[in-house]
């Protein structure tokens, strides 16, 4: 453990910099190093230490939700919430004793086989296998390709499970304005629910540049700085692989350097010249291509935004009825050559190797929050009584003319307590992407989430459109070569990107200055994936 934590703490200081990197590895199960035994008499913990980011703020009610927890669990919970900008520095300090490491801590897939690779997270594969969560029958159909994915590299090598994920990790779909189409003398019945190929749907786009004189979509970098790096120009890359990846040869390659992303690279500078992408692409954020999306000055509004599924799609529409834009806005089906949107990897839970009591920590703590019972709602909805509740009540917000009266037994979400205009409308797990349904009781029939009464429609279909037009992302292992180089990689490739999306470079130039640049670290890097 000491020379784990050695390692780690030695490449402490470029811990962000490698947060670019996929972290879970789709597998099937492998043997492990740490052993549950079905059946036996597991001791509950009489203290957990909770490193975690995704909860609720302490400013929005966390307090209560802690409170209630301990109300439901019987659990002593020692809570650590870092603030959201500097977690990942956090949690990298915290690692570098066992003195100051938490026994659970919440990481995303960048960094999670980071830690599991060197030997800082408990295998729990067969705490999960012996567990009543997976022999309950709770779970969802695609809980098992979620749960796949998050076999990582330990220490040793072999893939394990060593952090368990609550929900899937959702993804982007994109969304085209029918108000475009139609200026471009388009039917939206020629795109909705058909499978277009690339050439008819870049004719589309085409047609609408041209009709408008502008751009049509505005993307948050022409490639994203984190994986998966190509989900907000999904049609642009196809099967285009941005970064390094198991063959169907079973071999691991250099996806950058292959003809698809050529092609790749040549179609978005087409898009670019053509008008149909943004060049200030290359300098968005998120935040600036939904201002666009959102634009009511024709000079900075986009008509198609590859974006998130979900709560984000009722976003979309009730931002749009308020700001007197056209709401009828279609989901394009993935394109023919592109096949499928990624569903992201998800978040998990993991137990660290300092924890005394890890199979404790497991049945008592990570397998409740998906007990399709009180504890799983606290954990989708927060805190009874703060964020939600049953109760007959009227809810007026904050600044509101309106409000709503509810009957006794009826769910329905509160005012944040941070932002009481507003109302709480989830906690940590996305309660449409959840990995387990609830048990069938009068209040949650055929194990339906007790809150589904109050999620937007909107938000119901755009998930489950996502879903059924997604695939699982799938990742890269964690060696000390793709540790050392992946950052001077990554930006050579993201330049690269850039330079030939605005003219600087041809293609060829651009691979060019790529070989020469990182080449050596590339091959490196191949070479030990294929060891």
């Amino acid at each position: 453990m000491k020379k784990s934590i050695k390692k780690l703490a030695a490449a402490g200081l470029s811990i962000t910099s490698i947060a670019s990197l996929l972290a879970c590895g789709s597998s099937s199960t492998t043997s492990t190093t740490e052993s549950t035994t079905a059946g036996k008499e597991i001791e509950k913990p009489e203290l957990i230490t909770v490193m975690e980011d995704n909860t609720v703020t302490e400013s929005n009610g966390a307090q209560a939700f802690y409170d209630y927890m301990q109300q439901l669990t019987g659990l002593n919970i020692k809570w650590i919430h870092p603030d959201h900008s500097g977690y990942y520095d956090t949690v990298a300090n915290a690692f570098t004793s066992e003195d100051t490491m938490p026994d659970v801590v919440l990481l995303s897939s960048d960094y999670y086989s980071v830690y599991a690779s060197n030997g800082m997270l408990w295998n729990m594969t067969d705490a999960y296998n012996n567990s009543e969560l997976k022999s309950s029958g709770r779970l969802v159909s695609t809980a098992n390709d979620v749960v796949n994915a998050c076999y990582v590299a330990g220490e040793d090598g072999k893939k394990a499970l060593y952090g368990f994920p609550t929900q899937q990790g959702g993804g982007s779909v994109t969304y085209v304005k029918s108000s475009w189409l139609k200026e471009a003398g388009i039917d939206k019945s020629e795109l909705e629910g058909k499978t277009l190929d690339w050439n008819t749907y870049y004719g589309y786009l085409k047609k609408m540049a041209d009709a408008k004189q502008h751009y049509v979509i505005s993307s948050p970098g022409f490639v994203s700085a984190n994986a998966p790096y190509t989900n907000y120009l999904p049609e642009f890359y196809q099967d285009a692989q941005f970064s390094f990846y198991e063959n169907s040869q079973g071999k691991y390659v250099d996806g950058f350097t292959e003809q698809a992303m050529k092609d790749a690279l040549a179609r978005i500078r087409t898009g670019v010249v053509d008008g149909v992408l943004d060049k200030e692409s290359v300098n968005n954020s998120t935040a600036n291509c939904r201002d666009k999306w959102f634009s009511v000055s024709p000079d900075s509004e986009s008509g198609a935004f590859t974006y998130w599924a979900g709560d984000w799609t009722y976003t979309m529409q009730s931002t749009l009825e308020k700001r007197n834009l056209d709401t009828d806005v279609i989901m394009l089906n993935p394109i023919k050559e592109l096949g499928a949107y990624l569903n992201t990897l998800p978040t998990t839970w993991s137990i660290t190797s300092a924890c005394k009591n890890p199979e404790g920590v497991y049945k008592y703590f990570i397998e409740t929050m998906l007990d399709g019972g009180d504890i799983q709602e606290a954990w989708t909805y927060g805190a009874k009584g703060t964020h939600w509740d049953t109760i007959a009540e009227t809810v007026t917000l904050q600044d509101s003319d309106t409000s709503t009266t509810y009957k006794d037994g009826e769910f329905h979400h509160l005012p944040s307590p941070e932002k009481p205009y507003q109302l709480q409308m989830k906690n940590h797990i996305d309660p449409l992407l959840a990995l387990a349904k609830y048990k069938d009781t009068p209040q949650t029939p055929n194990g339906d989430d007790p809150g589904s009464n109050v999620i937007p429609e909107v938000s119901k279909n755009a998930e489950q459109f996502f879903l059924e037009h997604s695939k699982m992302d799938v990742a890269l292992p964690v060696n000390s070569d793709l540790s050392e180089n992946i950052t001077d990689i990554n930006q050579a490739r993201t330049y690269v990107v850039s330079q030939v999306a605005l003219g600087y470079m041809t293609v060829d130039e651009g691979m060019n200055y790529y070989t020469d640049t990182v080449g050596s670290k590339v091959d490196q890097v191949v070479k030990s994936l294929n060891k």
